[in-house]
């Protein structure tokens, strides 16, 4: 899909993020855990941002998309905004997609970070696996949301879903 969507946009730089971005940096995931089962998007950013070129890729690689009929997965293409939500020098940890020109994966510590903001059970269940599988630092993670501004009700939330991550992946480590 990461190719498709490069080959669509010339020239543009795309950015995967979300639990897809964790491929570029461990491809043998989907064969080392479950959690990935009923994953079937890839969150992509495109940089710099066009209107145009993000209605263009939802409508040939999006949900709806006779990619998806055809595949079975589909990409969903967000707005620059998500950004707010990664490390500010997240652009520094970029991961090249091998063998996709311009297509570039947030680093899982990154990711980590940007997982924290939803905190959803799925989030939870994936980031205590990586750090439970040693695939995450603790103390990376950990510096990395001291170092990425947000509210007082932000930090509170996203560091309180980190330490139940940690918590799990303690458990994890004893199974």
């Amino acid at each position: 899909m990461a190719t498709a969507a490069s080959s669509l946009v010339p020239e543009i730089k795309i950015i995967v993020f979300g639990s897809a971005s964790a491929f570029a940096t461990f491809p043998e995931l989907p064969e080392a855990t479950t959690i990935y089962e009923n994953t079937n998007d890839a969150d992509f950013i495109i940089d710099p941002w066009s209107d145009e070129l993000g209605a263009m890729l939802t409508k040939c690689l999006g949900k709806n998309s006779p990619f998806f009929e055809m595949f079975g997965y589909y990409a969903d293409i967000v707005r620059p905004a998500a950004f707010g939500n990664f490390p500010p020098d997240f652009r520094d940890r970029l991961v090249p997609l091998e063998g996709c020109p311009r297509v570039f994966a947030l680093d899982p510590h990154d990711m980590a970070v940007a997982k924290l903001f939803a905190g959803r059970p799925k989030d939870i269940r994936l980031l205590s696996f990586l750090l439970a599988t040693a695939r995450l630092d603790e103390a990376k993670v950990r510096k990395l949301l001291w170092d990425t501004p947000m509210e007082e009700k932000w930090i509170v939330k996203t560091h309180a879903v980190w330490d139940q991550v940690v918590a799990e992946a303690v458990k994890q480590r004893r199974n």
